[in-house]
């Protein structure tokens, strides 16, 4: 399937889950490579590329388009989704989340980012 027709009829919400599921699942398959990462962007030697990548909201752009998503400002709405994505995803990389509770954290890590980008805070 061309990457332009991939996932064509999933809804922003399977989406996100999608992302934050394969970003957590990197993350604890990879979680040396992930701290490497994360260290990168904070050098002051970083590429322009790398930091601007990190700021991509294409998902949530596509959903305030389709009133998936509340509107307002990228940032405001992202920032939040990928500060919960991430640290929920470094917890559970560095054990601090046990592997037994990591996937019911997950679901509910999930629950609650959807719940912050509904346009209504229900998700």
């Amino acid at each position: 399937m061309p990457a332009s027709q991939e996932g064509a009829g999933e809804s922003c919400r399977e989406k996100l889950e999608a992302v934050v599921r394969a970003y957590v699942g990197f993350s604890l398959e990879n979680a040396a490579l992930l701290d490497l990462m994360c260290s990168v962007k904070k050098d002051a030697q970083a590429s322009t590329a790398l930091l601007k990548a990190g700021r991509r909201w294409s998902e949530l752009i596509e959903g305030q388009r389709r009133g998936d998503v509340r509107e307002g400002p990228l940032e405001w709405i992202g920032v939040p989704v990928f500060a919960t994505l991430h640290g929920f995803a470094d917890l559970a990389a560095t054990g601090m989340i046990p592997p037994e509770a990591a996937e019911r954290g997950l679901d509910e890590a999930i629950a609650f980012i959807l719940r912050g980008c509904a346009p209504d805070g229900r998700a």
